[in-house]
């Protein structure tokens, strides 16, 4: 793609959350279903075709299953529209995938940082992503989020407790972990694979 084709996807990703913002969508909800779409898939994977000629509407209706008729993110450029601005460009400059970014850094957070780095270099950002993605891990965060300790997931998915302490103790643990117990690890927690990707092997730019 060439810088100007990126910029516009930059665009129209980033007024798809300031459509979910005017439509008062739940943050979190929101993000499940965006790093779940075909539009973020095909993102990741590097397939800029002519998919991305649809109106944004029509895109942010089939991320949400929300009907809306008209597009109101057109020329707002608030905290919303730099939030998902700085997340394209923390995939462009971390290669890791969406669940990933929206795990180490939630929506909300990011909503509330503009205050903060919106001025700023995008190094600043990128600088900041890393020094809090790296205070948790992803099992960890996981984990938190649905209130279950090691042990009891270990229960729950069949996978040893030494195993699962591994990777509570290290992304790198967890990325080098069996496709099965991965696989696993993406059915317990209902997330999408890509996730547990040290690098998307298919990025392109």
């Amino acid at each position: 793609m060439s810088d100007y084709d990126i910029e516009l996807i930059k665009d129209i990703f980033a007024r798809l959350f300031v459509l979910a913002i005017h439509q008062k969508t739940n943050l979190s909800a929101f993000t499940h279903m965006f790093e779940r779409s075909k539009f973020v898939r095909k993102i990741e994977i590097g397939t800029y075709d002519v998919y991305f000629n649809k109106s944004i509407v029509d895109i942010f209706n089939e991320i949400t299953g929300i009907s809306i008729d008209e597009d109101t993110s057109y020329g707002i450029y608030n905290d919303a529209y730099w939030s998902g601005f700085s997340y394209y460009n923390l995939f462009l400059k971390t290669h890791k995938s969406f669940s990933y970014l929206f795990l180490k850094l939630p929506l909300n957070k990011m909503l509330d940082i503009y205050s903060i780095f919106h001025e700023m270099d995008t190094s600043s950002l990128v600088k900041y992503f890393f020094e809090i993605a790296n205070k948790k891990t992803i099992l960890r965060l996981l984990c938190e989020e649905k209130n279950i300790s090691i042990s009891k997931l270990s229960n729950q998915v069949e996978i040893s407790a030494n195993t699962l302490a591994k990777y509570n103790a290290s992304d790198d643990a967890l990325y080098n972990g069996s496709f099965m117990n991965i696989m696993k690890l993406v059915k317990y927690f209902d997330v999408p694979p890509s996730l547990f990707e040290k690098e998307l092997i298919y990025f392109i730019l």
